[in-house]
């Protein structure tokens, strides 16, 4: 059993919706959709990690909030470990650099992207909160 690939990632959120990304087609899991983050180096901080691949990947300054909770999914190549953290965006134009796309969704518009497993529970934590 290979180690468990520790993600950090960001709730963006703006009144009734939040940010999902669309990994691109090299990556593990590609096309499909997930909260933005990232993997945590060792040695490097969950909310280290969070605001540099939040600057790097998506062009944003952000402060890191309250941590919303963690989710773990086994998948075919391994075992990843998420924790997801709200954050407040203070640069708020957005520009990609390794994802394929990002939109503002819904909780009722979820049905329509391919999620990855692992954040599912951490939507359904964010929905539960929302009500």
């Amino acid at each position: 059993m290979s180690d468990v690939i520790r993600v950090s990632v960001g709730i963006i959120r703006d009144e009734n919706r939040f940010i999902l990304a669309k990994r691109d087609e090299t990556s593990k899991l590609a096309g499909r959709w997930e909260l933005p983050g990232g993997a945590i180096p060792d040695g490097v901080s969950n909310e280290e990690s969070l605001k540099n691949h939040l600057a790097k990947s998506y062009n944003l300054d952000v402060v890191i909030g309250d941590k919303l909770g963690t989710s773990s999914h086994e998948y075919d190549f391994g075992k990843v470990e998420v924790t997801a953290y709200f954050v407040e965006c203070i640069s708020t134009k957005i520009r990609l650099s390794k994802h394929l796309a990002y939109r503002w969704i819904r909780f009722n518009m979820l049905k329509d992207f391919d999620v990855v497993e692992s954040a599912l529970p951490l939507i359904d934590t964010l929905k539960q909160q929302a009500n």
